[in-house]
């Protein structure tokens, strides 16, 4: 992927001094694209160490089903698809509208 299209980012903790509370910016190419009171800052932290999880779990399961049981590409990825809807829960949640 070229430099210029890499999507810088970074995430910094400020002071509200109006509120008296700290927050958290998220920076996409050193623009604020959000900011985040503490208990929002948490609940994404989560989601994002959940999604790790989930990705690096999609990657196994799919070098699983292509080296050890054989099967063709196309068909890891459709064994996966319906993995992700036991995993997650609903269609919803693996297809988001």
């Amino acid at each position: 992927m070229p430099e210029d299209d890499v999507t810088r980012v970074a995430f910094h903790s400020i002071f509200g001094v109006k509120q008296l509370r700290g927050y958290v910016e998220l920076h996409l190419n050193d623009k604020i694209a959000s900011r985040w009171d503490i208990q929002k800052a948490k609940e994404i932290h989560y989601m994002l160490g959940a999604a790790i999880e989930a990705a690096i779990s999609d990657e196994l399961i799919v070098k699983f089903l292509t080296d050890k049981v054989g099967l063709p590409l196309e068909a890891a990825a459709m064994a996966l698809r319906d993995f992700r809807e036991l995993r997650q829960g609903s269609k919803d949640t693996v297809y988001p509208h």
